[in-house]
């Protein structure tokens, strides 16, 4: 068993995949494993070469690099669904395939900072942490290949210091610190718990939030530290506009309100107050106010992703299947809101 698996999803972001193994196999830590997770994506890096081919050459240029370095081998595993299963399936594949003790998942189109490992599990170690947070740094690389950093974005908000049990959970719920499962450290046995809860959830957005959700309720310890670990590349993953021309890329799209709908239902049933439990809930007013935002914020992404990236041919299927996922009145409170025509 290695003490760290690092996770690498891949939806069709072949494009930087190499760049980010790279970034993996050159850090210094001595005991890790890496594995990638294909979601049946089909597609090619600017050369031509598959998720599987790039995994294969990968391979070989980590065996030689760490020879080179005195460094012990690591072993780099490939995964592929036969097909598309979205995000948070894809993390749970990547999580039951995973050997290490603690897991750290890095996006296919990012990269760790050198020195990033062993300074997560440092501190995982010195703290006796389940979750160990590290600081992003944003940006995009040049046509030279120069990486220049950005202002943070809401994907590397971090809070410095230690939450332990629900107060973890609360910190997140109150915007302290990001959803996101990348740039962290985290027990793989915290993981196997969340997705217990989890029922299988075919979805290619919000997916962070959701099993991050559920990694908050079932974590010990959580430690955000100042040291810088992970360089996130704008505009360039799923989240970017990029043209939907078929249901079923719609439909992944549309899902992400199943993740509240999960979360919703969670809340509902373990935090509440009766007289038989006069515990104080886990989520104050306020925190369920920021949830119920942050449903707004997704349901207002789905509708200007209908309007802007949704083929034409596909538009009024389209707009019929997120108002069954998210509710008709919804969606249409949603598009009046953003001043959009009701017929979108």
């Amino acid at each position: 068993m290695s003490r760290i698996s690092v996770c690498i999803p891949v939806y069709d972001t072949e494009q930087y995949l190499a760049q980010c193994l790279r970034s993996v196999y050159t850090q210094d830590f001595a005991d890790f494993e890496v594995v990638v997770v294909s979601d049946a994506s089909p597609g090619r890096d600017e050369k031509g070469r598959s998720a599987k081919k790039i995994v294969k050459i990968a391979q070989k240029e980590a065996d030689s690099y760490r020879k080179a370095q005195n460094l012990p081998p690591v072993k780099i595993r490939f995964v592929e669904h036969r097909e598309n299963r979205g995000c948070v399936e894809v993390r749970r594949t990547l999580v039951y395939e995973s050997k290490g003790t603690y897991i750290a998942m890095i996006d296919s189109d990012d990269e760790y900072i050198d020195g990033a490992l062993s300074t997560l599990y440092a501190a995982a170690l010195e703290k006796d942490a389940d979750v160990v947070h590290g600081m992003f740094v944003s940006g995009e690389y040049d046509g030279n290949g120069v990486f220049h950093a950005t202002k943070e974005t809401k994907c590397g908000r971090i809070f410095l210091g230690t939450k332990e049990g629900l107060n973890i959970a609360r910190a997140w719920s109150a915007g302290l610190l990001s959803g996101n499962v990348c740039g962290k450290l985290i027990l793989r046995s915290v993981f196997e718990k969340a997705f217990a809860e989890i029922p299988y959830t075919e979805c290619n957005m919000a997916d962070d939030l959701l099993i991050f959700f559920f990694v908050s309720i079932n974590a010990r310890r959580y430690v955000g530290i100042e040291n810088k670990v992970y360089r996130y590349r704008i505009n360039s993953g799923m989240s970017s506009d990029r043209k939907i021309d078929t249901l079923k890329k719609w439909k992944l799209i549309c899902t992400s309100s199943s993740v509240f709908a999960i979360i919703s239902a969670w809340i509902k049933e373990h935090d509440s107050v009766t007289e038989e439990n006069q515990s104080e809930p886990l989520l104050s007013e306020t925190d369920l106010d920021h949830l119920g935002r942050v449903t707004l914020s997704y349901l207002a992404s789905n509708v200007r992703q209908l309007h802007y990236s949704v083929i034409p041919e596909l538009q009024d299927e389209a707009r019929q299947m997120l108002g069954e996922y998210w509710g008709e009145s919804f969606v249409q409170k949603v598009v009046h809101a953003l001043g959009e025509l009701e017929e979108i």
